[in-house]
This record gives structure tokens, sequence and C-alpha cells, in this order.
């Protein structure tokens, strides 16, 4: 047993091994997730897992679209990266590159590997209602996350990527999410591969950076 704390002990992972994940520990990671704080118990999130076949063609799909040039409409769009606050923009920009630094040569493979969504053998789509409001949004973050450690925690490894949700369409073609539902986030899940895409490590910002005490 590790001595660092989950939180610390979590990493992305960016490639999977071709190990399936049986449905048992599936919904047991989901099921510690819901303990995720929510605003008075609202519960914005649902969660629609694809494993098996239906992973397996959701990534086929994928890197054939990918392969295409199919242009990619999320149904929550983020920002475009030059949009970002100042204090975020310098860390993203710090992390692109740590990056480059890390990967060398193999920089393209990082990007190659979502273009078939990591090889995950879980794919999980987040979905929540369309007239949400910022407060559902933290809620939803904080299961997604809730989600990873439990992962973790069942020895899995998981990523949360913006890849995952880029062909809303393909999502819908596998599961019936209600039309009043927006999907949201998307994280893949499984046993990490030995691969050197896992071994990238990020920093956080100095504790004093970012945190106050008013005593």
């Amino acid at each position: 047993m590790s001595d660092q704390p989950l939180t610390s002990q979590r990493h992305a992972t960016r490639a999977f091994s071709d190990r399936s994940v049986n449905h048992t520990t599936l919904r047991t990671i989901i099921k510690e997730a819901q303990a995720a704080p929510s605003w008075e118990n609202t519960q914005p999130w649902k969660a629609y897992l694809a494993t098996g076949q239906v992973a397996k063609h959701l990534r086929q799909s994928h890197l054939e679209r990918n392969r295409q040039g199919q242009k990619s409409w999320t149904e929550v769009m983020p920002l475009k990266k030059d949009q970002w606050a100042a204090f975020p923009q310098a860390n993203l920009d710090a992390w692109r590159q740590n990056m480059l630094a890390f990967y060398g040569d193999d920089a393209p493979k990082f990007a190659a590997v979502q273009r078939d969504l990591f090889n995950a053998p879980v794919l999980a789509y987040l979905t929540m209602p369309k007239d949400s409001s910022a407060y559902s949004a933290y809620d939803l973050g904080a299961f997604g996350y809730g989600i990873l450690l439990a992962a973790q925690n069942h020895g899995l490894g998981g990523v949360p990527a913006y890849e995952l949700v880029r062909y809303p369409e393909e999502i819908h073609q596998a599961f019936d999410i209600p039309d009043d539902q927006v999907i949201f986030m998307g994280l893949a899940l499984g046993y990490p591969a030995d691969s050197k895409l896992n071994q990238l490590r990020t920093t956080r910002r100095p504790l004093d950076d970012i945190l106050t005490i008013a005593d």
C-alpha cells in the first residue's frame, strides 16, 4: 500500500491494456463516486458506460472520423486556448512545454493515441440537464473526479479528455440519451499499459500562489 494519499497516486492514463474491466468493478466505482458533494443533493449527473463491443465500435468510429478530418462540435463548448484568463493560460502553456520536453521525439504519439480514444476498454460519458446552472457543472465535475479516484483505488487508471466528447453523434448512436440531457464530460478508464505515455507527470503551483488564509 502506498504512503501517498490517493489524490497524489492518481495520474492521467493515456494508454490502456486490452484487459477488460468487469461490470461489478465498474458498478462499485460509480456507486462510490456518487458520494460526491452536490448542491442541495440535486445529483444532476448521469453516467453512460461503453464496454466490450460497444467501446470497440466507438473507438473505431472515432478513429475513422479523425482520419477523414471530420469537423467536431461538442455539446458543451470550452473556451479556445487563447481565451483563458491569464492565470490558467500560464499553467496551460507550462503544461504544454513540459509535455513536449518530456516526450521529445515521441510527442506525436501523444496526439495520435487520442484518435482511437486511448485504446480504453471503458468509455464513460457524463451528462447533466441542458438547463443546468454552473453549480450543477461543479457537481458533475466532483462526480467525475470521484470516478477517477475510485478507479485508482480499484487498480484502474483513467483520464478525462475533451477528445472523448468531440463527436457527440457517435455517442448518441450508442446510447439512448434523453433530449433534455447534454453530454458534458468523457472519461477513459481501464488497466494502464506499460507505456511512456503513462509516465508524464505534472506539478502544481506553489501552495502560496493559490492559498489565502484569513485568521
